[in-house]
């Protein structure tokens, strides 16, 4: 190259803001998916579907579950995800083909261990049973739209506990 196209990239390069930055784009771009410059698709794509699993007394008012059972409904739901798939695997399936006896029968085992870190002390008054729910949540039609809760499983509450 001449020298005088040497000086009309230098001055264009001088112009560009961010040059830094555009010469990690551009280094991205060649290196593509060698760590460590990997991407993390679970982060790049919002599911149409997600869930949550919650606490519930005899009535169905929502009971406060870390004062309760000393954790969060996302405790709960991973306890939940994880015992569903030992079931599913048990079985054969995956996770989203888990059979209504599956889900129930993770259900009950996910209140049982709850129930051995429940604080009666600070239950609402009168409640006497829990029951283990779980409500899905799909996007339709650019919606959210909020399926019916599925009962997982229910248990009386003893008046020994902690």
């Amino acid at each position: 190259m001449r020298p005088a196209c040497f000086a009309a990239l230098a001055t264009v390069w001088s112009r560009i803001p961010f040059r830094a930055v555009v010469v990690v784009v551009g280094l991205l771009f060649v290196v593509k998916e060698q760590y460590p410059f990997s991407n993390f698709p679970m982060y790049s794509k919002v599911d149409e579907e997600a869930d949550i699993v919650y606490v519930t007394d005899q009535g169905d008012r929502a009971v406060p579950m870390d004062a309760v059972f000393r954790t969060g409904s996302g405790t709960a739901k991973k306890m939940y995800k994880k015992e569903l798939t030992a079931l599913a695997r048990a079985g054969g399936r995956k996770l989203e083909e888990a059979t209504g006896e599956e889900r129930a029968a993770a259900g009950r085992a996910v209140l049982e261990t709850l129930g051995e870190r429940l604080r009666v002390k600070a239950l609402p008054p009168g409640a006497v049973g829990l029951r283990l729910y779980r409500q899905t949540f799909r996007l339709e039609n650019g919606a959210l739209a909020r399926l019916a809760p599925e009962r997982l499983a229910e248990r009386a509450v003893s008046n020994s506990t902690n």
